[in-house]
């Protein structure tokens, strides 16, 4: 829209009628009615997921990092400075191994949402509307 001229159109709708745009297929309109530019805003529901891999990547991240202070106070604990024995290795190494359960869990949410999102942006450039 930078070379376009519309870029006039939207600083005259601060002062006429409002510019339109639909949630479904990302069009922008102007306060008549005519199309100024189709699929150049992100749709509602492109909205919502990206805001939902945010948050699962947030959750991802922070479950990083509890994962990794979990993993040295179970060997702190497990296999102190006194105690060197087998069991307390394997006892500290299951532990470590359950802790990264819900990382991966969140991980895969991320990966499956960015996936999603990808092709909701791509169908959307190409002008079709994604049914539910």
């Amino acid at each position: 829209m930078r070379w376009s001229r519309y870029w006039f159109k939207g600083v005259a709708s601060f002062f006429g009628r409002p510019l339109r745009i639909c949630p479904k297929c990302g069009a922008m309109y102007s306060g008549d009615g005519e199309l100024l530019a189709a699929a150049a805003v992100q749709t509602e529901e492109e909205v919502r997921l990206d805001l939902y891999r945010r948050d699962m990547a947030y959750l991802r991240d922070s479950f990083g990092g509890v994962i990794v202070a979990s993993e040295i106070a179970a060997i702190w604990l497990f296999a102190g400075a006194e105690s060197v024995n087998v069991a307390a290795g394997i006892l500290a190494a299951s532990f470590g191994a359950a802790a990264f359960v819900p990382f991966g869990f969140f991980g895969s949410k991320v990966r499956s949402a960015r996936k999603e999102l990808k092709r909701l942006k791509q169908m959307r450039m190409q002008g079709r509307i994604p049914r539910r």
